[in-house]
């Protein structure tokens, strides 16, 4: 309860001694009536402070207290203050009373002329406290007629429990202790109740323990907890297409579960036991499922799905181990799939091996649209389609587009795609020669397709680590019309501009890295040249470079096996913090326009690449007549919105 010189702060407290409820027996009764004319009283010093006042026929009784004493008003002395009255008003404010201890009732009558006025009996004490009315306080009026919601006199206060005062929380409010903890404020928020661990696959972070799979998706990436893919056609379909996961958590481990949904279903089914996945390592599984072989077809199921319980990052090798034909793709996890792509394919340069793409829908009845540049072929479900003219079909969670491109001289780059609902793509090759087919020899090449969403206006364009004499490829697509797109140090057929949905291909010498700026959003994509075209060993790849604004700061990858030189390209701001791979410290840089790039050999497994700032990272692999190369991970914010 608050103390009496607290309220005369907020002008709560009476300035006169009212008669109050709650008589004990030591009490001063009082009454005063037809009051007339001016009547003078004499203090004396010593004795009680009690207000007294002369009437036709008055007798006041006056307790005992702090001194003795007891007159009528006609003899004429008592212990009081001043009270003056006139024939037409009686003053309350001119009547003063000080330092009157014990419980006072009684009647008061306030007259003008000869007019009574009776006010209410009182029920408190001006300037009592009685408890709390929301989060502020109640208090006696001066009227003593009841009590009234005040605001605690203090900036930050609040009413609890009868008194004012500064909580330590809010009742209930949930707070982190650390990355594993949480705490909620006790129901008087003067405090919290025993901390609480988060489970496994929480953090602490928003307020409260948060599952590590929600929480990835408020700062978008590769890294997620739900992945798709399927075993790619490839021109030797004799191994397993491989789905690796690694975990870039620093701490956790993660549990990691696959799921195949069989062909003429939607179900999916999970394969074995969930494995446990440690920090900053990777794991292979298996997808032998039958590939869509050289056709146009849309089916049922016939694809794999891993799913954890903390985030992860994922690869697919076509196959993993190295043959004659390889290449491999990072992933995108299905909270970060969009529904507006373009197709980045090469010519079937044997007129025996198609250029294709692939859909897989994430939802029922997804309308899936593709606007190809050149005919593209019917199959089971799917339309022909001929060039500038746009094909349709309707999907449901977990079925299998895929559209390849004319028997003769197929090339569906430049295709768009476009879904009603967020869609996963692949542009492929069955087997292809970069540049043409008198260079040998062939190799598949794939990239599951960047959503137009994340493409960017400035990347590095480093070239892939150095084999030999081979010249460096490149196709750049435009994400929208009057895109223009130059380089740094300029490049042979550089600038130029280009359509929606349009590219342009540049060839450059052995190498010779430079930087591309565009004044609207674009990509440009890396193919490896055969092996005999002064490589010397290695064969196509295709992979997409990532805008700079999509670098992050860890990256946990997978290589290939079976490959003679193994190297993760190591994309940093000049002068940047150190890149740490596997603890080593990456050196050996070499500058393209404001950045650096570290072509950095590796051996064959798993691999964690991290530091305190941004960056890039391409896993390349290396050896006869077959290579593999894809961007290790990104960023995945929305700079090009659809």
């Amino acid at each position: 309860m608050m103390k009496r010189e607290d309220l005369l702060k907020l002008g709560l407290a009476a300035a006169v001694v009212l008669p109050a409820c709650g008589d004990d027996g030591s009490t001063t009764a009082v009454t005063a009536t037809n009051v007339t004319g001016a009547t003078e009283a004499t203090t004396s010093p010593g004795t009680t402070d009690t207000p007294t006042s002369t009437a036709d026929t008055p007798t006041t009784s006056v307790g005992t207290t702090d001194g003795t004493g007891s007159a009528s008003a006609s003899e004429g002395t008592t212990d009081t203050s001043t009270t003056n009255a006139t024939s037409s008003t009686t003053d309350a404010s001119s009547t003063t009373s000080t330092d009157t201890t014990g419980p006072i009732s009684g009647t008061t009558t306030t007259t003008t002329g000869e007019t009574d006025t009776t006010a209410g009996p009182c029920v408190c004490n001006p300037g009592d406290l009685n408890g709390c009315e929301g989060d502020q306080i109640l208090v006696c009026s001066d009227d003593c007629q009841g009590f009234e919601p005040q605001p605690c006199p203090d900036n930050g206060e609040t009413c609890e429990n009868g008194a004012c005062g500064s909580k330590l929380c809010n009742p209930g409010q949930v707070v982190c202790e650390g990355f594993d903890v949480e705490k909620t404020c006790n129901a008087n928020g003067d405090g919290y109740d025993p901390p609480v661990q988060c489970s496994a696959s929480q953090q602490c972070d928003f307020g409260g323990c948060t599952e590590l799979c929600d929480l990835v998706q408020s700062s978008p990436s590769s890294v997620g907890c739900s992945f798709l893919g399927h075993k790619m056609d490839n021109f030797n379909d004799g191994q397993a297409d491989s789905l690796i996961v690694g975990n870039t958590h620093p701490t956790k481990t993660a549990q990691v579960q696959l799921y195949f949904v069989p062909n003429g279903t939607n179900v999916e089914q999970p394969q074995g036991a969930a494995i446990n996945l440690a920090p900053g390592m990777t794991y292979t599984f298996q997808m032998s499922n039958a590939a869509l072989d050289k056709k146009s077809e849309l089916r049922k199921g016939g694809i794999y799905r891993v799913n954890s319980n903390i985030p992860i990052i994922a690869y697919l090798h076509s196959p993993l181990g190295s043959q004659a034909t390889n290449d491999a793709s990072m992933l995108l996890p299905e909270y970060a799939l969009r529904q507006n792509y373009i197709v980045a394919s090469w010519k079937d340069t044997h007129n025996a091996y198609p250029s294709y793409f692939n859909v897989i829908a994430l939802q029922d009845g997804t309308t899936v649209k593709w606007t190809p540049p050149q005919n593209t072929l019917a199959g089971a479900g799917v339309p022909a389609v001929g060039a500038g003219a746009t094909g349709q079909v309707t999907m449901n969670r977990f079925d299998t587009l895929q559209v390849r491109g004319p028997q003769a001289g197929s090339d569906v780059s430049g295709t768009y795609i476009e879904a009603d609902k967020p869609i996963w793509v692949v542009g492929a090759v069955e087997c292809v020669n970069v540049p043409t087919n008198q260079v040998t020899f062939c190799d598949h090449i794939e990239e599951q397709m960047l959503p137009l969403d994340y493409w960017g206006k400035t990347y590095v364009g480093a070239h892939s680590p150095d084999r030999g004499n081979e010249k460096h490829y490149w196709r750049v697509f435009a994400g929208e019309d009057a895109t223009t797109v130059t380089t740094d140090p300029a490049q042979p057929g550089t600038p130029f501009t280009l359509n929606k949905g349009q590219y342009k291909d540049i060839v450059v010498a052995n190498n010779t890295s430079f930087m591309f700026s565009g004044d609207k959003p674009f990509l440009p994509v890396q193919y490896l040249e055969s092996q005999d075209g002064g490589a010397g060993t290695g064969d196509p790849a295709m992979y997409q470079m990532i805008p700079v604004e999509q670098f992050l700061d860890r990256y946990a990858f997978a290589t290939g096996t079976g490959y003679t030189a193994d190297y993760v390209q190591v994309i940093r701001q000049k002068g940047g913090a150190d890149v740490k791979v596997d603890g080593a410290t990456v050196g050996n840089y070499y500058t393209v326009g404001d950045y650096e790039v570290s072509d950095w050999k590796i051996g064959q497994g798993g691999h964690l690449a991290e530091s305190e700032q941004p960056f890039g990272i391409v896993s390349v692999g290396y050896t006869g007549v077959t290579s593999y190369a894809y961007p290790g991970g990104m960023r995945l914010k929305i700079i090009n919105p659809q």
